[in-house]
């Protein structure tokens, strides 16, 4: 850079030299040259002057048989009358241009090649009277040659000016590239410090504005830069913080599978070394099995589980739209929450079992006491209260155990079937007449769809949703029932205009026994576990359940099966 700076200059510089040199030797020569005609014109004319008679011609033979200087005098036919060059033949000179232009009186310098002396000559004429009232014409000539004498003269001196001009040139341009190569030095480490981290702004110097307002800019540029940099990798190293902490093995695979980044989670799960990243994704895992799991749905988001040296692993895989990274894999050891959900769902399942004879019996015993007519009043409300209690908890009991055989995976395999939703709708509300005409609701069902699965799950998912349709439903309110069918899909909807349910709540409807409005639920008599029941049948037909509501307005409870 700075070399190439040098000759920029220098040449600039040297050419500008030469262009001046060369535009010095022509004014010179051209005003030499009319130096030396305005000196010849004077003397002419001051010739001229000592011309008075014929015997003033004498006074010129000082200059004869001189080669460098000529007098000649003339009438005004062209005849000579004195020539200092007395070897010449004296011919008639009416035709010579200077002749002509004294005798028009626009006397004027003319060059030309001299027979006589054999080399180029400057020639003046004017036309002057003598005493006698007589005209003559006194022509000067000189040696061409004269005039390029004080050219010649200056030349040497043009020459050393030339010479001192380009020395200084040379060291102007050497200061020069060396001023603004420093410059552009300091430029470059400023960014090489700025991609090393250690930011280092440039020196800038005020008395040179234009080039002080672009460094400042740089220095501005790269300050914001560097500080965006630091935030980002303050950022990144937060992110690697957490990423290298959490629990979950995490890895990152292109679509090359190789990995491109592995926490230490990972590493320790399969024991795998940290110069695993950029080997392919098979280096990482030491069981083929789940490699082979995992490699299958790499781009697809997937989750499943795999029992890895005894331990339960869920694998979920997340597709990612990035042009670097495919696929994010998150391995979980999930062996102790397992097992703590399955002494639970243990707990869950021997709890309700053992409750269901005794509540059985408060039903039976309940309902023989409400028989007799001895009991009084009083008692006879308080046996009525005893025994609703025990329906609500033996419904209670009911719902729980089939929470926990859809949670145990009890009964899945079993005979499926074609299920047409719009006939087990007609018998789910069939069922529940009683209390839609207590509420005086109008319910509508439209719509035809047929699934394949077992009709006993699907009248459970149904007589759930149309349940809480009525329990939650205002008086003399609405239930629709919707069932579409497309191409890939066949979807119920039950939808209500009862008291709906805040946003804040529905991330947690589906949980056992959560309630939004315990008194409301207490009032209505439900057990806080149906939508948890309809949850898990859908997660057994991987069906996808939503839920919208305005409070208020109503709720719509969605269920849409793969066909």
């Amino acid at each position: 850079m700075r070399k190439k700076l040098f000759f920029q200059f220098f040449a600039i510089t040297f050419l500008s030299v030469v262009l001046m040199f060369v535009c010095g030797i022509i004014a010179v020569n051209l005003n030499s040259k009319e130096m030396m005609r305005e000196r010849l014109a004077e003397e002419t004319q001051l010739a001229c002057e000592l011309v008075n008679e014929e015997g003033d011609f004498e006074n010129f033979a000082k200059y004869e048989n001189n080669s460098a200087f000529r007098v000649t005098i003339m009438d005004l036919d062209g005849t000579v009358l004195y020539e200092t060059d007395t070897k010449s033949p004296l011919e008639n000179h009416v035709d010579r241009a200077e002749v002509k232009y004294a005798l028009e009186g626009k006397p004027q310098t003319v060059e030309r090649y001299s027979e006589t002396f054999g080399y180029n000559m400057t020639y003046y004429a004017m036309k002057t009277t003598l005493s006698d009232n007589s005209e003559v014409i006194v022509r000067l000539a000189v040696k061409s040659s004269q005039i390029t004498e004080y050219f010649n003269l200056a030349i040497p001196i043009m020459v050393i000016v030339l010479v001192v001009a380009l020395i200084v040139s040379l060291i102007l341009a050497e200061l020069f590239s060396r001023k603004f190569s420093n410059k552009f030095v300091e430029v470059g480490q400023s960014l090489r410090s700025l991609n090393a981290s250690c930011y280092e702004p440039i020196k800038t110097d005020s008395s040179e504005p234009e080039l002080f307002s672009i460094l400042n800019e740089i220095n501005v540029l790269n300050e914001n830069t560097h500080n965006n940099m630091q935030r980002i990798a303050d950022e990144q190293q937060k992110l690697m913080t957490v990423l290298e902490n959490v629990s979950q093995g995490i890895v990152a695979i292109d679509a090359d599978k190789k990995v491109l980044f592995a926490n230490k989670s990972i590493l320790g799960l399969f024991s795998a070394e940290p110069n695993v990243i950029g080997k392919e994704f098979v280096y990482l895992i030491d069981d083929m099995a789940l490699y082979e799991k995992i490699s299958r749905h790499l781009g697809d988001d997937y989750a499943s589980e795999y029992e890895y040296k005894g331990n339960q692993i869920s694998v979920v895989i997340r597709r990612i739209a990035d042009e670097n990274v495919a696929s994010i894999v998150i391995l979980s050891d999930v062996t102790q929450e397992k097992a703590m959900a399955k002494q639970k769902s243990d707990f869950f399942a021997n709890a309700s079992h053992e409750l269901k004879t005794p509540v059985t019996v408060m039903q039976g015993l309940s309902e023989i006491l409400l028989e007799k007519e001895t009991i009084d009043e009083g008692s006879k409300k308080q046996i009525e209260r005893i025994h609703k209690e025990s329906m609500r908890l033996g419904s209670l009991i009911s719902d729980m155990l089939k929470l926990s055989k859809l949670e145990r995976g009890e009964e899945v395999e079993v005979a499926y079937s074609n299920v047409n939703l719009k006939e087990v709708a007609e018998e789910v509300v069939a069922e529940l007449s009683g209390e839609i005409a207590e509420k005086n609701l109008a319910v509508t069902i439209n719509g035809a769809g047929v699934i394949s699965a077992e009709s006993k799950k699907i009248y459970e998912l149904i007589e759930n949703l149309c349940s809480n349709a009525v329990h939650y439903n205002k008086p003399n309110g609405k239930i629709d029932i919707l069932i579409t069918e497309d191409e890939e899909t066949v979807s119920i909807k039950v939808s209500d205009t009862g008291i709906g349910i805040e946003k804040e709540h529905l991330p947690r409807l589906c949980e056992r026994f959560y309630r939004v409005d315990k008194s409301h639920s207490k009032k209505t008599g439900g057990t806080g576990l149906g939508l948890a029941i309809v949850k898990h049948i859908c997660v057994l037909y991987n069906a996808k359940l939503s839920i919208e509501s305005d409070f208020g307005l109503g709720t719509s409870v969605t269920v849409s099966f793969h066909k």
